[in-house]
């Protein structure tokens, strides 16, 4: 008699996989092709991880599916945004689940965490978010010419200085340009410098990933950073990001890099080396060496009254964690 395959199923609801009926077609390469599709949080946690990792869950004697039902006894991988409903059937498999910047997940067997900023729970892994999809990365014949800013993300929460023309103007007479992408978050090829900040609250920073830093690191471009945890959390030398705080920190930056070559290709240098870690092969691994590690455990099984229990303390978590975001949204200067 064979050996009955153990079953990885990476999970959303109906409207999400409604939204991916060619996902079975489709290869790692096309990831890059269509990193547009890449954005939202279970595109990237799920449908991205699925499509990234089914070879060599198979390879490993794994049956791999995309859909929206938890396999009986078998490993479910979902978003915290689909974990807290009650009756959803995810209590009777053993379920991996992605927090993102969300709150404390209870209910899950493992959970995925996006930065190790700590403290980390037992029950918590550090697989850090996958690089942009289809990242291209800076031409090297630019040298160390420092000629265009980036940013890549969404405007709605970069701060008022950033927002209005004094930057831009500061930097335009540097003789550089700001280029704002927030849509072609991949296009690193014309980019000599990238800047990331935001305005946020202290309570979703701590749970943001770092992956601006490492997507700067892969790009062979030095970063310009705001103070958040999970950039300081990778810090280990000045080389390896730029800390900015205002419109001042940026211009003052961008004129060092322009006045000294030999650090700019350190930076770009270092970069290199520190972004190994994150390349799609190593995040892959740690994403492997869960699933194995869920599959060897071979825990028990909740019962469904300690599955409700665990569901409702963490919808408890979520509404304090909400609120906490909100008070400190509320507080923070337009």
């Amino acid at each position: 008699m064979s050996r009955v395959r153990p079953i990885v199923a990476f999970v959303a609801d109906r409207k999400d996989c409604a939204r991916w009926p060619d996902i079975d077609a489709l290869t790692p390469a096309d990831v890059d092709r269509q990193q547009q599709r890449f954005r939202s949080g279970i595109d990237v946690w799920i449908a991205q991880s699925y499509v990234l990792l089914r070879d060599a869950l198979a390879a490993r004697g794994y049956t791999v599916r995309f859909g929206h039902r938890y396999p009986w006894h078998g490993i479910g991988v979902a978003h915290w945004d689909d974990l807290n409903a009650l009756f959803n059937g995810a209590h009777r498999a053993h379920v991996i689940g992605v927090r993102a910047d969300r709150s404390r997940l209870d209910s899950c067997e493992r959970v995925v965490v996006q930065n190790d900023v700590g403290p980390v729970a037992p029950c918590e892994r550090y697989v850090p978010l996958w690089p942009q999809p289809g990242l291209q990365a800076r031409d090297a014949a630019r040298g160390t010419r420092v000629a265009t800013v980036g940013y890549f993300g969404r405007m709605g929460r970069v701060p008022a200085w950033m927002r209005g023309g004094e930057l831009a103007a500061r930097l335009a007479a540097l003789g550089v340009a700001l280029k704002l992408s927030d849509d072609a978050w991949n296009d690193y090829r014309d980019v000599d410098v990238v800047l990331a900040v935001r305005t946020e609250g202290a309570a979703m920073l701590r749970q943001k990933p770092a992956s601006k830093l490492y997507n700067a690191w892969l790009a062979g471009v030095p970063a310009l950073l705001s103070p958040e945890p999970a950039f300081a959390r990778l810090r280990a030398s000045e080389l390896d990001y730029v800390e900015v705080r205002n419109a001042d920190d940026v211009v003052a930056a961008v004129q060092q890099l322009q006045r000294d070559p030999a650090t700019y290709a350190a930076m770009v240098a270092r970069g290199r080396e520190r972004g190994a870690a994150f390349t799609r092969d190593a995040i892959a691994a740690r994403w492997l060496a869960v699933i194995d590690e869920v599959r060897a455990a071979g825990a028990a099984l909740p019962s469904l009254v300690g599955f409700v229990r665990a569901v409702n303390a963490q919808r408890r978590e979520a509404r304090r964690f909400r609120a906490q975001h909100a008070a400190e949204q509320a507080a923070m200067p337009l």
